[in-house]
């Protein structure tokens, strides 16, 4: 006869209790969420799970995290050792540190259990029976059973049959429904974790068609993007009503480049024009290392020239060298 009351299971689950041993009335389980799916529990990067091809393998590999884009999304487990329940020897838990070696209350959640185990659904169809130490490895856990704490030494013998037990996925307990281990033996277990984003962190989307208005609730109320999470590249085919431009680097529009100063506005191009509502320049600023101008229509005034010698230029400027400007006088005899 097996171990596990699953008509007793159901009626836990189902009140929203965890299931661990029927030595436990359901008043004695712990609450958790077994049918309510709750934000951190709701995958948004699931579509990064690999199919296939099982990055991790062996014991170097313990506890390594998959990347997906820079992003974490699963974390590889290599024969982890397992706490047992202080009751019973049928129940085991996945905690990271690991418990206590003469077991862990099953009537409340410890602080290191570990949750969110990838199970065979996420794998091709070809993998749905492998395990994550077949040749060609799938995402079903593979469990071993000894009296050794030496991981690396087990081979067949130490290999618990998926008959025996059953695994949640989810809440990451061990049930033994025959077979248990004696007060001597230990378990183990590879498998895979989701460590990506869910959608308590935040909701990712990807290439949305957009028919209608995006508004927010409230005007003014709340930020597109942050100072340290920015988005990159902004396209509008438009108007652009921004009632405060503040400039973090150089902009540059029309070949003219605003460049972020504090202290002054410096504007650099071929030329700076302002223009009438006609359309005709007005005034323009021409931009040429030997002399500093402006233009009104087709005339240009030249304010100072540059010059290795000083040159003073009646009501304008000189250059005296050292890239220095000075103003000039006519008569000039000395810099004022």
């Amino acid at each position: 006869m097996g171990f596990i009351d699953n008509a007793l299971k159901a009626l836990r689950l189902l009140g929203g209790r965890r299931y661990t041993n029927d030595s436990l009335n359901t008043a004695q389980e712990a609450f958790e969420r077994t049918i309510d799916i709750g934000g951190l529990e709701v995958y948004t990067q699931d579509n990064l799970i690999p199919t296939s091809s099982l990055p991790f393998s062996g014991s170097t590999s313990q506890q390594s995290i998959y990347q997906s884009s820079g992003k974490n999304i699963m974390k590889y487990w290599y024969r982890q050792r397992l706490t047992k329940s202080n009751t019973s020897t049928e129940t085991w838990f996945f905690m990271s540190p690991i418990g206590a070696a003469n077991g862990v209350t099953p009537q409340l959640i410890q602080d290191g259990q570990q949750k969110n185990f990838i199970s065979p659904k996420y794998s091709v169809s070809a993998l749905a029976n492998a395990n994550t130490e077949d040749g060609t490895p799938g995402y079903g856990v593979k469990l071993f059973k000894s009296t050794s704490t030496n991981s690396g030494s087990f081979g067949n013998s130490e290999i618990v049959p998926t008959n025996d037990y059953q695994f949640d996925y989810k809440t990451g307990v061990v049930q033994f429904d025959q077979n248990a281990p004696n007060s001597n033996q230990i378990i183990y277990m590879t498998t895979y974790q989701y460590v990506g984003e869910t959608l308590g962190d935040g909701l990712a989307i990807s290439n949305v068609s957009i028919e209608s208005d995006v508004l927010p609730t409230t005007d003014g109320a709340v930020d597109l993007g942050s100072s340290t999470k920015e988005f990159q590249d902004l396209f509008i085919d438009g108007t652009a009503n921004i009632d405060t431009l503040s400039l973090t680097d150089d902009f540059t529009y029309g070949g003219v480049t605003f460049n972020e100063d504090s202290s002054m506005l410096s504007i650099t191009g071929s030329k700076f024009q302002m223009k009438a509502t006609s359309g005709t320049d007005l005034f323009t600023v021409l931009n040429n290392s030997d002399e500093i101008s402006f233009q009104v229509d087709d005339k240009v005034v030249v304010l100072g020239a540059r010059s290795s010698t000083p040159t003073a230029v009646a009501g304008g400027l000189f250059y005296s060298g050292s890239d220095q400007w000075f103003l000039g006088y006519e008569n000039f005899n000395s810099n004022s």
